[in-house]
């Protein structure tokens, strides 16, 4: 889906008027390029129009910061007070109006990060447009073609970028709920979650931008860039079949954070001591919203993203759009993502593998991959390029010879093992062996 359409998607409601008018910028360019203009003029007048762009989104963010902070997180401050006792009706309101403010503060963190891409990307296209003219001279390409660099340090100090407020808005938020939790809670040691995350892949001991795919495992936003870079269609760790992406997913915020905590006591509803406790129905009602609010986000989500099996569908023509990865620009805590900007290029699609008779292969089916061996390649033009494999299940409980489309088929995939597991086991056969020959010392 082309960006624009993702921004007009994944917009708030309330907030749909400020975002970056990316269309109308797309419309501009169009408009100036056929002109007799030079470079410089054009590059000078179209940076004119981001810093304008940049200053209301100063201006947006400014008033929809004031919003959260001083008209619904001092306020919700103010009525728990020092208390740690609340009447039930009192205790239902607080949480409620908490799970509504993580809501609106993950809304807001993903309008920074939309327009942060936006700005960002449009001016890259400014500069691929400045590039692709034949008539200008090769100076004043050089000279335009600074526009991407000039945007992205001047998008590092605009107020809107700097994500200090937002860090401190999100801090006090996730505090003020577990404030209330802790009124809401019976008095009883529970096995709440970690409120840090680690990722499995970089070992990150507190991963700021946390990306949940839907097999439930959880990585940081950068290594999911760079699996997506290198064409994972897969999780890291799972195998099972989807996009990695991290554009496809909305990063884990306040009401996701909320979930993994307070998970065990979600799971604990119908057991003691929260079965006899008169706030079971507060916190039931409590996971019932955020539930909601998390899955409203995920449609959304949903909606965009590519299909799990999209790395599998039939073959492309001979040139196909190719995702490079060649800006990076970091953007604070806060705001949670290193911004990273894909580049389109041309590519040659190498032709589709021909398997052969007795070859070794793995068939997928229902979202796993099996080893198999072809039996023969099927010539009924009907059919479409076709195999008939010869596949078991893990357990090897049960057999299979099934006429298969080459999409679902690829060639044996070896498990890469870490470089630790080496050294694991070579420290391991140093010792055993120097335990072995210990009596001959």
């Amino acid at each position: 889906m082309k960006f624009g359409k993702r921004v007009r998607s994944l917009a708030s409601p309330e907030w749909t008027t400020d975002y970056v008018d990316y269309k109308a910028l797309k419309r501009e360019i169009k408009l100036a390029f056929p002109g007799t203009d030079d470079a410089d003029k054009r590059a000078m007048w179209f940076q004119s129009l981001l810093e304008s762009e940049m200053q209301k989104l100063n201006e947006t963010h400014a008033r929809i910061l004031d919003e959260l902070v001083n008209r619904e997180l001092k306020p919700l401050q103010q009525t728990l007070g020092t208390r740690w006792v609340l009447p039930h009706a009192t205790a239902r309101t607080l949480l409620l109006d908490m799970l509504q403010l993580s809501h609106k503060v993950d809304a807001f963190r993903r309008f920074v990060v939309l327009n942060s891409l936006a700005i960002v990307k449009i001016a890259k296209k400014f500069d691929k447009a400045t590039d692709s003219e034949p008539e200008i001279e090769d100076n004043s390409a050089t000279k335009a073609s600074r526009l991407k660099a000039i945007v992205l340090e001047g998008l590092k100090c605009q107020p809107f970028y700097d994500a200090a407020s937002l860090d401190a808005l999100c801090d006090e938020t996730a505090a003020l709920t577990e404030r209330v939790m802790l009124c809401v809670l019976p008095d009883y040691n529970f096995r709440l979650g970690p409120r840090a995350l680690r990722c499995p892949i970089c070992l990150c001991a507190d991963v700021k931008a946390p990306i949940t795919l839907t097999c439930a495992h959880t990585f940081c936003w950068s290594c999911l860039s760079q699996a997506a870079q290198h064409r994972f269609h897969s999780c890291p760790l799972c195998r099972r079949a989807q996009t990695v992406d991290p554009r496809d997913f909305e990063i884990d915020g306040l009401v996701k954070r909320f979930k993994r905590i307070y998970e065990f006591v979600e799971q604990s509803l119908d057991a003691v001591p929260l079965v006899a406790s008169p706030m079971r129905q507060i916190l039931a009602e409590a996971f019932n919203v955020s539930n909601d609010y998390l899955r409203e986000v995920e449609e959304q989500y949903a909606a965009l993203a590519m299909l799990p099996s999209a790395s599998f569908d039939e073959p492309q023509p001979t040139t196909i759009k190719r995702l490079e990865a060649n800006v990076e620009m970091k953007v604070p805590t806060a705001i949670g993502v290193s911004v990273v900007e894909n580049e389109v290029e041309e590519a040659e699609v190498e032709p589709p593998l021909v398997f052969e008779k007795d070859d070794m292969v793995e068939i997928l089916h229902s979202e796993l991959w099996y080893a198999g061996v072809v039996l023969e390649r099927n010539e009924d033009f009907n059919s479409g390029d076709t195999y008939s494999v010869m596949w078991r299940v893990k357990d090897k409980s049960q057999r299979f010879r099934q006429r298969t489309p080459r999409h679902l088929l690829r060639e044996p995939q070896e498990v890469p093992v870490p470089p630790a597991l080496y050294e694991y086991a070579a420290e391991a056969w140093r010792t055993a062996a120097s335990w072995v020959l210990e009596p001959f010392w």
